[in-house]
């Protein structure tokens, strides 16, 4: 996804139209005040990456019942081919990754039977 294109004067009217204050769009969204602006100026000055920007862009237009097909201008970048193939890591074996005698592990484990043994005590009185 390079510099995707988005109506976003059609956002900020749709809003203004709606009469839904930009403090009631930002809460409904989960964005800063600042965010929301940022969107409907088409500045990036409060996202810190261009994929989260566009995801705010989708959940503003369907939070204001628009068609994705009228504000997201150029589509055909949102996505990677679905082609191709994405690496998948190898398992490691279980013998590199032994808990040692005195790991965090073991002693969560020792701390979760003691409470257990403890509980138990006090449940039978």
């Amino acid at each position: 996804m390079k510099n995707f294109q988005y109506n976003f004067a059609l956002l900020k009217k749709t809003r203004e139209d709606k009469q839904i204050s930009k403090l009631a769009m930002a809460h409904q969204l989960c964005l800063s005040v600042n965010q929301l602006e940022s969107i409907e100026e088409n500045s990036f000055r409060y996202f810190p990456a261009e994929s989260i920007k566009f995801s705010a862009v989708k959940k503003y237009a369907l939070a204001l019942h628009l068609d994705l097909d009228q504000v997201i201008l150029n589509k055909k970048d949102e996505a990677a081919p679905s082609n191709s193939l994405m690496a998948v890591p190898t398992l490691l074996s279980k013998e590199k990754h032994k808990i040692k005698k005195g790991s965090y592990r073991n002693k969560a484990n020792e701390l979760r039977k003691a409470w257990q043994d403890l509980l138990l005590r006090l449940l039978k009185n």
